[in-house]
Protein backbone atom coordinates (compact mmCIF):
# COMPACT_ATOMS: atom_id res chain seq x y z
CA UNK A 1 0.00 0.00 0.00
CA UNK A 2 2.82 2.38 0.89
CA UNK A 3 4.58 1.72 -2.43
CA UNK A 4 1.36 2.25 -4.38
CA UNK A 5 0.77 5.54 -2.59
CA UNK A 6 4.23 6.80 -3.60
CA UNK A 7 3.90 5.78 -7.24
CA UNK A 8 2.93 8.26 -9.91
CA UNK A 9 1.27 7.75 -13.27
CA UNK A 10 3.47 9.02 -16.08
CA UNK A 11 1.67 7.88 -19.21
CA UNK A 12 -0.58 5.01 -20.26
CA UNK A 13 1.35 1.93 -21.40
CA UNK A 14 0.88 1.29 -25.10
CA UNK A 15 1.51 -2.04 -26.82
CA UNK A 16 3.09 -0.19 -29.74
CA UNK A 17 6.14 0.67 -27.63
CA UNK A 18 9.00 -1.13 -25.93
CA UNK A 19 9.71 0.55 -22.60
CA UNK A 20 13.13 0.51 -20.96
CA UNK A 21 15.13 2.38 -18.36
CA UNK A 22 18.68 3.51 -19.03
CA UNK A 23 21.51 5.20 -17.18
CA UNK A 24 21.95 8.28 -19.38
CA UNK A 25 25.09 9.86 -17.89
CA UNK A 26 27.05 10.24 -14.66
CA UNK A 27 27.91 13.31 -12.65
CA UNK A 28 31.44 14.40 -11.81
CA UNK A 29 30.79 13.22 -8.25
CA UNK A 30 30.49 9.60 -9.44
CA UNK A 31 34.29 9.56 -9.10
CA UNK A 32 33.80 9.50 -5.33
CA UNK A 33 32.22 6.03 -5.49
CA UNK A 34 34.00 2.70 -5.47
CA UNK A 35 33.08 -0.35 -7.54
CA UNK A 36 30.32 -1.25 -5.08
CA UNK A 37 28.71 2.17 -5.22
CA UNK A 38 29.98 3.18 -1.76
CA UNK A 39 31.99 6.30 -0.94
CA UNK A 40 35.70 5.76 -1.38
CA UNK A 41 38.02 6.10 1.60
CA UNK A 42 41.10 8.30 1.92
CA UNK A 43 44.44 7.28 3.43
CA UNK A 44 43.03 7.86 6.92
CA UNK A 45 40.07 5.59 6.24
CA UNK A 46 37.59 8.47 6.12
CA UNK A 47 34.97 9.05 3.43
CA UNK A 48 36.20 11.25 0.60
CA UNK A 49 34.29 14.41 -0.25
CA UNK A 50 34.38 17.04 -2.97
CA UNK A 51 32.93 20.43 -3.80
CA UNK A 52 33.18 23.08 -6.50
CA UNK A 53 35.11 26.26 -5.83
CA UNK A 54 33.53 29.03 -7.89
CA UNK A 55 35.44 32.19 -8.76
CA UNK A 56 33.45 34.58 -10.94
CA UNK A 57 32.39 32.41 -13.92
CA UNK A 58 34.99 29.68 -13.38
CA UNK A 59 34.62 26.40 -11.48
CA UNK A 60 37.34 24.26 -9.89
CA UNK A 61 37.04 20.73 -8.48
CA UNK A 62 38.25 20.47 -4.86
CA UNK A 63 38.48 16.98 -3.36
CA UNK A 64 39.61 15.80 0.07
CA UNK A 65 41.78 13.29 -1.82
CA UNK A 66 43.85 15.14 -4.40
CA UNK A 67 44.32 11.92 -6.37
CA UNK A 68 40.61 11.73 -7.23
CA UNK A 69 39.62 13.66 -10.34
CA UNK A 70 36.00 14.33 -11.38
CA UNK A 71 34.26 11.65 -13.45
CA UNK A 72 34.50 12.39 -17.16
CA UNK A 73 33.39 10.63 -20.34
CA UNK A 74 35.69 9.70 -23.22
CA UNK A 75 35.14 13.13 -24.77
CA UNK A 76 36.51 14.77 -21.65
CA UNK A 77 33.08 16.13 -20.68
CA UNK A 78 32.43 16.67 -16.97
CA UNK A 79 28.94 17.30 -15.56
CA UNK A 80 28.67 18.67 -11.99
CA UNK A 81 25.95 17.02 -9.93
CA UNK A 82 24.19 20.32 -9.16
CA UNK A 83 23.90 21.02 -12.90
CA UNK A 84 22.35 17.59 -13.58
CA UNK A 85 19.89 18.06 -10.72
CA UNK A 86 18.75 21.31 -12.36
CA UNK A 87 18.69 20.05 -15.96
CA UNK A 88 17.74 16.36 -15.91
CA UNK A 89 13.98 16.96 -16.21
CA UNK A 90 14.58 18.93 -19.42
CA UNK A 91 15.25 15.59 -21.15
CA UNK A 92 11.61 14.60 -20.60
CA UNK A 93 9.81 14.76 -23.94
CA UNK A 94 13.03 14.84 -25.92
CA UNK A 95 13.46 12.30 -28.76
CA UNK A 96 15.09 8.89 -28.60
CA UNK A 97 17.34 8.69 -31.65
CA UNK A 98 20.02 6.68 -33.39
CA UNK A 99 23.64 7.93 -33.31
CA UNK A 100 22.70 11.51 -32.35
CA UNK A 101 20.83 12.10 -35.61
CA UNK A 102 18.16 14.31 -34.08
CA UNK A 103 17.87 16.93 -36.82
CA UNK A 104 15.52 14.77 -38.90
CA UNK A 105 12.21 13.30 -37.76
CA UNK A 106 13.11 10.20 -39.82
CA UNK A 107 15.83 9.33 -37.31
CA UNK A 108 13.58 9.55 -34.23
CA UNK A 109 12.81 6.12 -32.78
CA UNK A 110 10.89 7.02 -29.66
CA UNK A 111 10.60 9.34 -26.70
CA UNK A 112 12.06 9.99 -23.25
CA UNK A 113 9.04 9.71 -20.95
CA UNK A 114 10.58 10.53 -17.59
CA UNK A 115 13.92 11.03 -15.83
CA UNK A 116 15.22 11.18 -12.30
CA UNK A 117 18.55 11.92 -10.67
CA UNK A 118 19.86 9.03 -8.56
CA UNK A 119 21.75 10.72 -5.70
CA UNK A 120 23.24 7.44 -4.45
CA UNK A 121 24.59 6.26 -7.82
CA UNK A 122 25.36 9.82 -8.99
CA UNK A 123 23.68 9.42 -12.38
CA UNK A 124 20.65 10.36 -14.43
CA UNK A 125 18.21 7.54 -15.24
CA UNK A 126 15.70 7.85 -18.04
CA UNK A 127 12.52 5.94 -18.87
CA UNK A 128 12.20 5.59 -22.63
CA UNK A 129 9.56 4.37 -25.08
CA UNK A 130 10.80 2.85 -28.34
CA UNK A 131 8.39 2.52 -31.30
CA UNK A 132 8.51 -1.24 -31.90
CA UNK A 133 5.86 -1.22 -34.64
CA UNK A 134 7.82 0.97 -37.06
CA UNK A 135 11.25 -0.17 -35.84
CA UNK A 136 10.91 -3.85 -34.93
CA UNK A 137 14.55 -4.74 -35.65
CA UNK A 138 15.88 -2.10 -33.25
CA UNK A 139 13.31 -3.06 -30.61
CA UNK A 140 14.41 -6.69 -30.89
CA UNK A 141 18.08 -5.72 -30.47
CA UNK A 142 17.28 -3.67 -27.38
CA UNK A 143 15.06 -6.37 -25.88
CA UNK A 144 17.73 -9.04 -26.36
CA UNK A 145 20.56 -6.86 -25.05
CA UNK A 146 22.36 -6.69 -28.41
CA UNK A 147 21.92 -2.89 -28.42
CA UNK A 148 22.78 -1.83 -24.87
CA UNK A 149 24.62 1.51 -24.97
CA UNK A 150 23.13 5.00 -24.93
CA UNK A 151 24.58 8.46 -25.30
CA UNK A 152 22.90 11.75 -24.44
CA UNK A 153 23.09 14.99 -26.40
CA UNK A 154 23.00 18.41 -24.79
CA UNK A 155 23.95 21.99 -25.52
CA UNK A 156 25.89 23.90 -22.84
CA UNK A 157 26.09 27.58 -21.95
CA UNK A 158 29.75 27.39 -21.04
CA UNK A 159 32.62 24.91 -20.85
CA UNK A 160 35.38 25.45 -18.28
CA UNK A 161 38.93 24.13 -18.62
CA UNK A 162 39.88 21.97 -15.63
CA UNK A 163 43.55 22.96 -15.96
CA UNK A 164 43.58 26.75 -16.35
CA UNK A 165 39.97 27.69 -15.53
CA UNK A 166 39.25 29.36 -18.88
CA UNK A 167 35.52 29.87 -19.47
CA UNK A 168 34.41 29.26 -23.08
CA UNK A 169 30.96 30.16 -24.39
CA UNK A 170 31.91 29.59 -28.04
CA UNK A 171 34.67 27.59 -29.70
CA UNK A 172 36.54 30.85 -30.30
CA UNK A 173 36.91 31.20 -26.51
CA UNK A 174 38.77 27.88 -26.12
CA UNK A 175 42.16 28.05 -24.43
CA UNK A 176 45.13 26.23 -25.94
CA UNK A 177 44.73 23.25 -23.61
CA UNK A 178 41.05 22.84 -24.52
CA UNK A 179 41.75 23.27 -28.22
CA UNK A 180 44.59 20.72 -28.17
CA UNK A 181 42.70 18.38 -25.80
CA UNK A 182 45.66 18.43 -23.38
CA UNK A 183 43.57 19.39 -20.35
CA UNK A 184 42.03 16.75 -18.09
CA UNK A 185 38.54 17.74 -19.21
CA UNK A 186 35.87 20.40 -19.66
CA UNK A 187 33.34 21.25 -16.95
CA UNK A 188 29.93 21.77 -18.57
CA UNK A 189 27.59 24.33 -17.02
CA UNK A 190 24.15 25.50 -18.11
CA UNK A 191 22.78 22.39 -19.83
CA UNK A 192 20.05 22.46 -22.48
CA UNK A 193 19.26 18.79 -23.24
CA UNK A 194 18.57 17.76 -26.84
CA UNK A 195 18.11 13.99 -27.10
CA UNK A 196 19.18 10.49 -26.08
CA UNK A 197 20.60 8.09 -28.65
CA UNK A 198 21.03 4.35 -28.89
CA UNK A 199 24.64 3.88 -30.00
CA UNK A 200 27.21 1.15 -30.54
CA UNK A 201 29.75 2.76 -28.20
CA UNK A 202 28.86 5.74 -26.04
CA UNK A 203 31.16 8.45 -24.67
CA UNK A 204 30.16 7.38 -21.15
CA UNK A 205 31.09 3.68 -21.00
CA UNK A 206 28.72 3.18 -18.08
CA UNK A 207 25.67 4.69 -19.79
CA UNK A 208 23.67 1.54 -20.47
CA UNK A 209 20.14 0.28 -20.99
CA UNK A 210 19.31 -1.21 -17.62
CA UNK A 211 15.84 -2.77 -17.57
CA UNK A 212 13.20 -3.69 -20.10
CA UNK A 213 9.84 -2.75 -18.58
CA UNK A 214 7.51 -5.71 -19.11
CA UNK A 215 4.47 -4.19 -17.45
Amino acid sequence: TKMARDMKKIAPKADDFLYFSAVMLHSAEAALLDGNGDLRKDAKGENVSAHWKKTKDSWKWVCSDSNIKPYKNSNGDIFPEEELVIAHKKWVGRPLCIDHKSSSIDMVRGLIIDTYYDYKAKNVVGLCALDKINHPDLARKVATGYAASVSMGTAVEKAICTDCGTVARTEADFCDCMRSRKCYGEINVGLNPIELSIVVTGADPNAKIRNIIAA
